[in-house]
């Protein structure tokens, strides 16, 4: 419910989310970005044991309202795209000899200014459009591709020791293992299986010994073929002494058919007792294919951020709540030809959707 109120020249927003909280905001923002609501997302949060982060994009970092709502609403910030072997500028390992940590240390410095953890996406991935065309062209050996991967994640986890919190060391072995939606794992496909994971578990460990080290992957936030394989992967690594310490989901929801929060539940508390952490690193919601007004779709998105939420915070296990991205523009959705995804919490001009509300009032309840 909303109600428009008028104080001096000035239009405030009156917004009721979920179970009544009341929440007060300009409607209008600033070039600086929105006036948002005390206390901020991540002030609420830390009652529950949970931090919320966020994506820093480089090409946005620079942008006032952008780099005012991370620091201010979110505890971490989210590495994602920038530790890829291959990305823009060349990647991390534009040849196999080299390493550039150029668009890394972006992320790194705008952390360290503004005194946020960094979680750091991913060491291991095997989307072959983010590998580099040497290493795919090379034909190595099983022997020798595992020492490419051993020397990558020395060289990269070292060079950055001491200052990612969390690393996803492994990303989609299991979705892309089943061959979901017509996906390969490259690294499985070309070592014969998932030996890979072990080994660059064991290889991260070593190059820094103090990051929490993550086995992430999406559609696993429920009970279902992929969480069950990765659930059972996990329990037999941790037998033999693989230094799993959390899983992530990633928690791409697609807004026709979402998650129900109380089996989200189950899911992360079975994973917690085989003494492994939770975190929810990826999350947005595709509304796309959700055929409802414009009104209606941001209600219909808002329940399942205030569901998700709710999961992460009730099931105990649950350490950290992330969101790929702040507004609609930099959706990743939209590269995939998407012509109205509208999956973040702020629109396209950084004014805050129902969905970021909604958030406010899932960390206000006990």
């Amino acid at each position: 419910m909303k109600k428009l109120w008028f104080i001096g020249s000035m239009a405030f927003v009156v917004v009721v989310i979920g179970a009544g909280v009341l929440w007060l905001l300009k409607t209008a923002p600033s070039r600086n970005g929105p006036t948002l609501p005390e206390p901020s997302l991540k002030s609420l949060s830390k009652k529950h044991d949970v931090e919320v982060g966020n994506f820093a994009i480089t090409s946005l970092i620079r942008e006032k309202p952008y780099k005012n709502i991370l620091s201010s609403q979110f505890n971490f910030v989210l590495a994602d795209n920038t530790p890829n072997w291959y990305f823009t500028d060349g990647g991390l390992r534009p040849s196999p000899t080299t390493y550039n940590f150029k668009q890394m240390d972006e992320v790194m410095n705008y952390a360290k200014k503004n005194n946020m953890p960094v979680q750091a996406h991913h060491f291991m991935w095997g989307e072959e459009k983010w590998l580099p065309e040497w290493l795919k062209n090379g034909h190595y050996t099983k022997d020798q591709l595992y020492d490419i991967i051993h020397q990558h994640i020395s060289t990269v986890g070292g060079h950055y020791k001491g200052q990612i919190r969390e690393w996803t060391v492994v990303n989609e072995a299991f979705t892309r293992g089943a061959h979901m939606y017509g996906l390969h794992d490259w690294w499985a496909d070309n070592t014969g299986g998932k030996e890979y994971i072990d080994k660059s578990f064991v290889w991260a460990r070593q190059a820094d010994p103090n990051a929490v080290l993550i086995l992430n992957d999406f559609q696993n936030e429920s009970i279902n073929t992929i969480s069950d394989t990765m659930y059972a992967y996990v329990k037999d690594a941790k037998s033999r002494g693989i230094p799993i310490d959390g899983i992530g989901m990633q928690m791409h929801i697609d807004g026709t058919h979402p998650p129900m929060k109380d089996e989200v539940v189950q899911n992360m508390k079975r994973f917690g007792d085989l003494g492994v952490k939770v975190y929810v690193t990826e999350l947005d919601v595709n509304m796309n294919d959700v055929k409802a007004s414009d009104d209606e779709k941001d209600k219909i998105q808002a329940d399942i951020y205030f569901e998700m939420a709710r999961a992460c915070i009730e099931s105990k296990v649950c350490h950290s709540f992330a969101i790929l991205g702040i507004t609609d523009k930099e959706t990743w959705y939209t590269h995939m030809g998407l012509p109205d995804p509208r999956p973040l919490p702020f629109d396209k001009k950084y004014k805050p959707k129902p969905a970021f509300f909604s958030l406010r009032d899932a960390f206000s309840q006990e």
